[in-house]
């Protein structure tokens, strides 16, 4: 305000003559994103276009290996309900690890105690008993080894055990093997195809991994000198240190389409 007069300033930021340029309208940038989708269609059409122009022959290729697993991870529960309170979770934790060292297994490296909150579901049991009770993982490394676990934990009175997962301890590698022998595998199918109608293959112009499997059977079961799985939960005491016994094996897999140009 100067001499009762109010002065306006010269250029205001809502002047619209103070900017060379203009928004650009709701109109206007919904046909820029037609446009730009249109162009990024025909572009993806003209690309397609141009692969499928090329012969080419699709062919698929698989691969596949079973390996005995030689990591088994063994859950166990110790509780005071097992014993009905005679024995106390630090006694019953004792004789585990006593046990567990006489078998051969180092407690240092290959026990260790899990969290119940999450693990206590495992062995349907009440979270009012959580209290009176610890959860152990145990790593052994072939079915023997399980077994003698199982038998030696029930002649101390915990029977709460089971096996959690199967592992093999080169499964990454055996899984790039089994790639590049599915890829092998495609290309020889390919050349089935081709050389009776003396034409050659070419570069791959396409590879897709339909599958990529691993299957790991049923952790729970245990074969016997090759007679029927039975549970391996309970009757532990028929089957004696000496069995030849041992898992169902891990299947691991891969299984690629490849479509190989024509010559």
């Amino acid at each position: 305000m100067h001499n009762g007069r109010v002065l306006k300033p010269k250029h205001t930021i809502s002047d619209k003559k103070s900017f060379p340029f203009k928004s650009i309208s709701h109109t206007n940038m919904k046909k820029i994103i037609l446009l730009l989708v249109v162009f990024s269609s025909a572009l993806l059409h003209s690309q397609e276009k141009n692969f499928i122009d090329k012969p080419y022959l699709e062919v698929q290729g698989k691969a596949d290996t079973l390996v005995t697993p030689n990591r088994i991870y063994i859950d166990i529960l110790i509780s005071e309900k097992d014993t009905k309170g005679k024995k106390s979770v630090e006694e019953l934790e004792s004789e585990m690890l006593s046990k567990l060292k006489s078998l051969g297994i180092d407690t240092e490296k290959n026990v260790s105690m899990q969290d119940m909150m999450s693990n206590y579901k495992k062995f349907f049991l009440k979270q009012t008993d959580i209290q009176k009770a610890k959860s152990y993982s145990i790593l052994v490394y072939d079915a023997k080894s399980t077994a003698k676990v199982f038998i030696g934990l029930e002649e101390v009175g915990i029977s709460n055990v089971r096996i959690d997962k199967l592992e093999h301890s080169e499964e990454s590698k055996l899984q790039l093997l089994m790639n590049t022998k599915a890829m092998e595998n495609a290309k020889a199918n390919a050349v089935s195809f081709t050389k009776p109608l003396g034409q050659n293959i070419g570069k791959a112009l396409f590879v897709s991994q339909n599958k990529n499997v691993t299957y790991r059977g049923n952790a729970n079961q245990i074969r016997i000198r090759g007679q029927a799985p039975q549970e391996l939960a309970f009757k532990t005491k028929a089957i004696e240190y000496n069995e030849n016994i041992e898992f169902e094996k891990i299947t691991i897999s891969s299984e690629v389409i490849t479509r190989f140009s024509l010559e």
